[in-house]
Order: structure tokens, then sequence, then C-alpha cells
């Protein structure tokens, strides 16, 4: 292979070429920036990274899960019809493989982008304009002519999914809505994607999702007492403008530790006008709500 390797590890591996179920085999998972090869000592299977079209970590297809831990699936195209590969390796070293793939699959993808399309509630008059894709972690930055812009997946509120950019009817588009940290007032913006063939919206779609799933599990381990939820709901509420000292019926040193305790758990941040939510906070606020309120 002259190609630059990008990723080199053993692991096991299930292929589903549309056969009889196996049991998976041992191997070496090999990658370049165009292709996927896994290689047994018998023989090897090469999957042009052109034809990848979605990526799923940790699920894997029913009658081959008990044999596999740490995985990724891939979904690949082969003269129309869909296969998948299944490939475990320690937790880290499939966490490592699933972003250097992600990273040669979609950076420098071509786009049709409309940034943005909404500011707050209101829809603006933006010109659709060609740009080229980037993943970073856990941010996806679209370069234009005119400027570059970019989101942090912990600010993403909403995906979706869409068939017109512009004046066409035709083009599958990644809706985006996320919140504005480069302003104080928290406005939210909407930036239409729409890469040049499908498979990468619901790639790029995929790449959010993992991403965000990651995050909630973050979020999911985090233990909170009731001062500190009492604290989060109510800047949630007030934008930080409130006086803590009364919501939580405590002397100064008390409020202190509590408002120190959030920050150090990365929920809250100071910023020019107080104190506000970050994005753990947000997620813990919007999906833990009744928990929250308890």
């Amino acid at each position: 292979m002259t190609e630059d390797v990008v990723a080199d590890f053993t692991g096991r591996f299930f292929r589903n070429h549309g056969e009889s179920p196996a049991t998976p085999t041992s191997g070496r998972i090999i990658m370049t920036r165009r292709r996927l090869v896994l290689a047994t000592n018998d023989d090897k299977t090469t999957i042009p990274l052109s034809t990848v079209i979605d990526i799923n970590v940790g699920n894997v297809p029913s009658h081959v899960k008990q044999f596999f831990d740490d995985t990724v699936t891939i979904g690949y195209d082969v003269d129309g019809r869909t296969r998948s590969a299944v490939i475990e390796s320690t937790g880290e070293t499939v966490d490592t493989f699933v972003a250097i793939l992600f990273r040669c699959l979609l950076n420098g993808r071509k786009a049709a982008v409309k940034h943005p399309s909404r500011v707050g509630g209101r829809v603006k008059d933006t010109p659709v304009v060609p740009g080229k894709i980037r993943i970073k972690n856990r941010q996806i930055e679209v370069t234009t002519k005119r400027d570059t812009f970019s989101f942090d997946v912990e600010t993403v509120m909403r995906i979706e999914r869409s068939n017109k950019l512009g004046d066409r009817d035709d083009r599958v588009t990644l809706v985006v809505k996320y919140i504005d940290t480069d302003t104080d007032a928290g406005l939210t913006k909407t930036s239409l994607i729409s890469p040049a063939k499908s498979q990468y919206v619901n790639l790029l779609g995929r790449f959010l999702r993992l991403e965000f799933d990651d995050l909630r599990e973050e979020v999911a381990d985090i233990d909170l007492t009731n001062p500190e939820k009492r604290v989060l709901v109510g800047i949630h509420a007030t934008g930080g403008d409130i006086d803590f000292t009364n919501m939580l019926d405590g002397d100064p040193a008390y409020v202190t530790n509590v408002l120190n305790s959030v920050q150090n758990k990365d929920l809250v941040l100071e910023n020019g006008n107080g104190l506000s939510l970050t994005a753990k906070g947000r997620i813990i606020v919007s999906e833990r709500i009744e928990d929250v309120n308890a």
C-alpha cells in the first residue's frame, strides 16, 4: 500500500456480505485517506471510503452481538446494496479510529451553505454560497470565500433534514440550530449545510449525534445537590440576574461554595453580564428538568 496510512491496529471484525452469519475473525485494520482494509492471514476486504454511508458506535447486528464489546459498525454501498463491517478493539482505540474516520470522510468536502438562515426568530436573506467542511474536536467549521463560521456540538439545540436549499428542491440539507456563543445575548442561529453528495449529509448528522451522545453520557455522571439544582434552574430562568443568597437561604460564604461547585463541574461560567449556563448545564436543565425541580 503506497498511500499514507492514518490508522493501523489489530482487532476483530465481522463482514456482512449478505451471506450466512459467521463468527468474527481476528486481523489487522488499516486505513488511508481513501480506503479501509480488513486483513487476515487468509484474505482481505477493501472498503473505499467513498462508499461509506453510515457509522454507528456501539450497536451491532443482533446475530453477532454476543461476540463484541467496544465496536464501530460501518455501513457501505456495494453495487447499490448496503453492506456492513463491525470492528472491535479496545475502547480507546475504537474512539481514536472513529475520530480519524470521520475526519477522512468529511474534511474538505464541498457543500452549499446558507449562514445564517435565521438569527433568533428572524429569517435572514443570506445568499447560498459554496464552502468546505472541516470537523474538529466537537466542532464543525465551514469556510467560504466570504468568511469562516463554526459551531460547537455542545451548543447545538436541534438537527433536522430538509430537501431544499435556496431555489433547489432536490438538495438534501442539514438544518442546524445552535446557540451563538460569540455574543453575550446568547442568540440562536440556524445554518443550512448541504454537501455535494447526500451520503455526507447523513455522515455529518451522525457525527453530531454521536458527539452529542458522548456529551450526554458525561452529563449523566454528574451528581448534583439540591442547592446546585436550584442554582441551575434559577440561572436558566433569569439569565443569571438573581439574588442567590435569598434563593439558597444561606450566608454569603455558603452561597459562594455552591456557586464555585457548579462552576468547577463545568455547568456555569462567568461572563460580562454575570453567570450563564454552559452546554452541560443547559443539557441538565433541559433533559433532567424533573430531577432539577425536585
